[in-house]
């Protein structure tokens, strides 16, 4: 499968690095822990328009998602501990599904990940 150019949009991945512990006024550990994000990758991919149920029976039946992201390089390096920056919103990586020419990649919007400092 071939994406059409014209139909790409850009968007950042974030892989992760691991996390952070949090640190009191005397350099000991609070128990809190932050996520921790690499450099910005920029991407191109088709998008899909909200809908959650495009490939239901592709990604699984107990997988939620908000976006399709469809790829036609399947050896990109994207995988569910990352996040995707799209038009200002955090999109976690539920699942990502390869096949010989392409990727797909369901996405659900994250409103926790907003506040975390690591981003």
């Amino acid at each position: 499968m071939k994406l059409l150019k014209r139909n790409l949009t850009s968007f950042h991945y974030l892989p992760y690095n691991g996390v952070e512990t949090d640190l009191d006024e005397n350099d000991e550990h609070t128990g809190e822990f932050h996520r921790q994000y690499g450099p910005p990758v920029d991407c191109k991919g088709n998008i899909s328009t909200p809908s959650g149920h495009t490939n239901q029976t592709f990604y699984g039946e107990d997988i939620r998602y908000t976006h399709t992201l469809m790829m036609d390089n399947p050896d990109v390096d994207i995988n569910e501990q990352g996040i995707i920056k799209w038009k200002g919103e955090l999109y976690d990586i539920t699942a990502v599904r390869r096949s010989l020419n392409s990727v797909s990649i369901a996405l659900k919007k994250q409103t926790s990940l907003a506040e975390d400092k690591a981003i």
